[in-house]
């Protein structure tokens, strides 16, 4: 839990003011019983009411002092412990945000998610615990233990009797709960997993009519996750009334004994009050105390999780080299062999190598799976090539700092993701502080702005969670009008025409191309009427380049073109 440490240093001030008036309060909450013990002895026994006054006024002060520093220590532990899980939810965030697409790929997305809330809430009830009562209880449990010594000595030695035996209890609790609450969480992941999974693909269930199977599958995850907490609650609270029992036998055997002192005159009524209440003091701690090692074990296992994430090397790349973003850039590929997999048997790209001049457009095609979407990644840095080399103006992507290089880049997939908000939102993600017009001339190049404004509200319209309310076509050129209005130096379009019609993409290269300076341009297509006319067109099958030239040089000199040629136009 050390990673920890920095997020509670920067309130340490505060933890520090909290836990001064939580010593306060379990100060006055050891006084209270010897005030009642003298009220009774000096003041119920000699029938003196001025001192059964001054007393009780005396207890009524301690009482409200008690209860101020309370409310105070309430305040602090509130406000620190929700800005901790506040700083700790984003430094988990940012550091997410930070792991490149390979080390994204290694970790189950509904994992991540209960990282982000579940975890960090156990560290947040934990912090706010541990400004309330983990630390209250054992100083009240200190308090009481010394204020028991001084009333009696013998009866102490029974709570010093009974303390290991609670220690030894503790300690077995904490070492057969951590594991079973950790597995608690995994089940907890696997369960959000499935969740996350039916509401995505909820479509897909419909249409295939599907529900029955994914009610097994949820019903299996869920009986999982709640056997797992049964096994993990069942086996931690099977503690607490053995500890209860143990605390209780030594306050039977303490009565016991004092019976006879008390019949002796070795000790007076306002002792044995006193003594009951300082016992109930140190049960009601040890059941706290108890209490809080069951939410550290819950604490200790989300924390080792959440370390794993923010011990996780970040791989994005993040020299300093600076890169014009004005000035469209050459970009070089230079015998690049790449896999998402070391293990795999076979590369999605093979020795390729091309050099496409700043500012000129490439059309890459091929067949599915040719590693055409593969290629176009390593250009901002989502994966880095296992061998060989890619250059943006003859410095290589991998000494480029990632936010940097990506500035260059305006990126459009062909399942292009729109999020939950306004059209002119998703919009100006290409640029968050453009105004309404540039917004709305970069929908009219991407074609969008007459279908946008034939939906009510227009730009002002709210999309649906990945765009769900709108059709193929209409997301593609939403996102191409987000890439537009960035008017960035490389432009990739991969396959984001692919739910329009010819004469809409043509339009939108034409767009395209009319952009000044032009930018240099990558466009995956499956269509080679798409690229026929462009200048350079790079050719990929099974991840290696076989072609890379103009149309007339293809059609000639390339088997793969000419086979797309034919199959297509002929």
């Amino acid at each position: 839990m050390s990673f920890i440490f920095p997020y509670w240093q920067k309130y340490r001030k505060s933890i520090l003011v909290a836990i001064a008036f939580l010593s306060f309060e379990a100060f006055f909450d050891v006084l209270q019983p010897t005030i009642v013990a003298q009220i009774i002895n000096l003041g119920v026994q000699n029938s003196d009411m001025d001192v059964v006054l001054r007393l009780g006024g005396l207890m009524l002060l301690v009482t409200v002092l008690l209860a101020a520093c309370a409310v105070v220590r309430c305040v602090i532990s509130s406000r620190v412990s929700q800005s901790f899980g506040a700083d700790l939810r984003l430094g988990l965030f940012a550091k997410i945000n930070s792991f490149s697409f390979e080390t994204l790929g290694k970790k189950e997305t509904a994992g991540l998610i209960t990282r982000l809330t579940n975890d960090t809430s156990h560290l947040v009830l934990f912090t706010n615990g541990m400004m309330r009562i983990f630390v209250k209880s054992p100083l009240v449990l200190i308090g009481a233990f010394i204020m028991t010594l001084l009333l009696n000595f013998r009866l102490a030695i029974i709570l010093v009797a009974v303390t290991p035996i609670i220690g030894v209890l503790m300690y077995i609790s904490m070492k057969v709960g951590f594991p079973l609450f950790n597995r608690m969480q995994q089940a907890l992941d696997k369960n959000n997993s499935v969740i996350r999974e039916y509401l995505s693909g909820v479509r897909v269930v419909k249409a295939y009519n599907t529900f029955q199977q994914e009610t097994e599958r949820f019903d299996e995850s869920n009986a999982n996750l709640a056997e797992s907490s049964t096994i993990a609650m069942r086996t931690t609270g099977v503690f607490q009334p053995i500890i209860s029992f143990t605390i209780n036998m030594g306050l039977v055997a303490a009565l016991w004994l004092a019976r006879d002192w008390v019949a002796e005159q070795q000790m007076n009524v306002g002792q044995i009050i006193a003594f009951i209440n300082y016992m109930n003091q140190i049960m009601f701690s040890m059941g706290t105390i108890f209490m809080v090692y069951q939410q550290l074990i819950r604490a200790k296992a989300s924390a080792e999780r959440i370390g794993e994430i923010l011990s996780e090397e970040t791989t994005e790349i993040s020299s300093q080299n600076n890169v014009d973003n004005l000035v469209p850039p050459s970009v070089e590929f230079s015998n690049v062999t790449f896999l998402y997999n070391q293990t795999a048997s076979k590369p999605v790209l093979q020795d390729v190598s091309f050099v496409l001049p700043a500012g000129k457009t490439l059309g890459i095609i091929g067949s599915t799976g040719s590693g055409k979407t593969s290629l176009v990644q390593l250009i901002p840095g989502f994966y880095l090539p296992n061998s060989g080399v890619v250059k943006i103006n003859d410095t290589p992507v991998s000494q480029e700092n990632a936010a940097e290089i990506r500035n260059l880049i305006a990126y459009v997939a062909q399942q292009n993701t729109l999020f939950y908000g306004t059209i002119a939102d998703n919009i100006k993600m290409g640029k968050f502080n453009a105004t309404d017009q540039e917004v709305e001339q970069a929908a009219k190049s991407a074609c969008a702005h007459d279908f946008i404004m034939e939906i009510p509200d227009g730009y002002n319209a709210i999309i649906g969670q990945k765009g769900v309310n709108l059709s193929g076509g209409q997301r593609q050129r939403i996102g191409i009008a987000r890439a537009l209005l960035k008017k960035s130096s490389i432009l990739i379009l991969d396959d984001c025409v692919s739910a329009v019609d010819v004469e809409t993409e043509a339009q939108i290269m034409h767009a395209v191309n009319s952009i000044n300076p032009a930018p240099t341009c990558f466009m995956i297509t499956q269509r080679i009427s798409s690229v026929m006319n462009l200048p350079h067109i790079l050719v990929l099958d099974e991840g290696k380049a076989v072609g890379f030239g103009n149309h007339s040089t293809l059609i000639n000199s390339c088997e793969t073109y000419q086979e797309i040629y034919h199959s297509q136009l002929i």
